[in-house]
């Protein structure tokens, strides 16, 4: 009986086909050289006594066959002041096998401590049959004084200027303690945040005041407030830190010539001043990169107070998430040459360059509280098509007025001799909106002896028919 074939159906034998097509052959580990996404491992300039942020190199194995990295280890051993995570694993490493096309990640860390700028080096060597190869490790340390969650009580403190500052937490100053922040101070803060309570998870590094902050920067000499991390890719990006925060006791702050960038909300001011002098004072400032608001001012206050709760001179505020001022719930207020300049486009969540409210809402009624705005000479525009929005539960009892002032509005507001425009003319953003050549701004501010300063931002002489916002322009 001749021989027949059993037969199996067309789709059995098209899946053993597949299976036996993509059945990998066994290679064995052959010599050969890896390569790298970079010969160095670079650290931006770091605070030391800090944990670095994290820097992270890419291993390939470029052959169609597996290599066996003998060993993974830093030069200097236990004395580098790097270390090292590979694939998941703490170095050194020893017979790791590395798959043929295959790649992974080492993840680098330094922490050191000096008491002068310093640079630190070593190499990550790798070893494999095919022979020795090494990657470079460098970084720049900053000797610094570091603050973590620290507090005083009743004294009167100057911060060193000497060194930076780092701010690591919350910093404290209470009800009869007084901050002296000296000039060419520069202060950095760490991206610390709340453990636990209710702001668990919310940003804590900051200053909070409870008694006064002398922050008294000249403008030979700024004070300067930002974020940490110092790499390019942080220089533009807001929210690293809270913010100061003057809290419902403080009294009689100033801060003059302060740079307040990268922060939460740069500025918050609760509740009225109930004193001779402002709450709090500013002159010079300069206040950028806030991720909601530039300035936070809660008044809620039944009464107004004799001197306002923020008097702002030459005070230049830019690029903030939410609006450059909100001054909500009532309160008196007093700006001076000051430029509000809302930048960020049509954001959903962003409002515009100012803020005006005279009340809280409750769930059950209004509570309304009287309001008092004087603003002179001052520049607020926006990228929106209203630079001012006022929502004021008694618009007839609200005092404000903004003589001389220029905004972006399609509507009046109460003041004298106000300017409405589209187009400031101002310069670039990085060189903080200078006024240019053709700007509608230049000579149409207002002097008044007993109200206008001499000065401008930068130091410059003001003339006698003063150019509106922080800027004064010289031919």
């Amino acid at each position: 009986m001749p021989f027949i074939p059993k037969r199996f159906p067309v789709g059995f034998t098209l899946l053993a086909f597949l299976a036996l097509s993509c059945r990998r052959e066994f290679l064995p580990p052959r010599p050969g050289l890896l390569r790298f996404s970079r010969d160095t491992v670079r650290f931006d300039s770091l605070f030391s006594t800090l944990l670095s942020p994290t820097q992270r190199l890419w291993i390939y194995n470029p052959h169609s066959h597996p290599v066996i990295l003998r060993a993974a280890y830093l030069e200097q051993g236990s004395q580098s002041p790097f270390s090292f995570i590979l694939d998941g694993k703490p170095g050194p490493i020893y017979n790791h096998e590395l798959g043929s096309k295959d790649s992974l990640q080492v993840f680098f860390q330094l922490k050191d401590t000096t008491f002068i700028d310093a640079t630190r080096e070593d190499h990550l060597i790798l070893e494999t049959e095919a022979g020795r190869q090494t990657i470079a490790l460098k970084a720049t340390l900053i000797a610094a004084y570091i603050f973590r969650n620290f507090g005083l009580d009743s004294v009167v403190v100057s911060l060193p200027n000497d060194k930076p500052i780092v701010i690591d937490g919350f910093f404290y100053i209470g009800p009869q303690a007084v901050l002296r922040i000296l000039p060419g101070s520069k202060l950095y803060f760490s991206a610390r945040r709340w453990e636990s309570g209710p702001l668990k998870g919310e940003l804590s590094s900051g200053l909070y005041i409870a008694g006064r902050l002398e922050a008294l920067g000249t403008p030979q000499a700024p004070i300067s407030m930002q974020g940490w991390r110092l790499e390019p890719y942080y220089t533009q990006a807001a929210g690293q830190w809270q913010g100061i925060h003057f809290l419902v006791s403080s009294r009689d702050n100033r801060l003059l010539y302060t740079h307040i960038s990268q922060s939460s909300i740069a500025i918050r001011i609760d509740s009225t001043g109930g004193s001779a002098f402002p709450k709090v004072y500013m002159e010079g400032c300069i206040i950028q990169r806030a991720a909601n608001y530039g300035i936070l001012a809660l008044g809620f206050s039944p009464s107004l107070s004799s001197a306002p709760i923020l008097e702002a001179v030459n005070t230049l505020v830019f690029r903030c998430g939410q609006a450059c001022a909100a001054l909500l719930g009532g309160g008196k207020y007093k700006l001076l040459h000051c430029s509000f300049i809302y930048d960020q486009g049509d954001l959903r969540r962003g409002q515009t360059a100012f803020l005006l409210t005279d009340f809280l809402r409750l769930s059950d009624r209004i509570l309304t509280y009287p309001s008092e705005l004087q603003a002179l000479n001052c520049l607020f525009w926006s990228t929106k098509s209203e630079a001012i929005v006022e929502d004021l539960q008694s618009p007839s009892t609200a005092q404000r007025r903004y003589d001389y002032c220029a905004l972006r509005h399609p509507r009046t507001f109460p003041g004298d001799s106000l300017l409405y425009l589209s187009d400031p003319k101002l310069g670039k953003a990085d060189e903080g909106y200078p006024l240019q050549s053709e700007s509608p701004l230049i000579n149409r501010g207002k002097y008044e002896a007993n109200f206008s300063i001499s000065y401008d931002l930068r130091g410059r002489q003001r003339d006698a028919q003063p150019d509106i916002g922080v800027y004064e322009f010289v031919r």
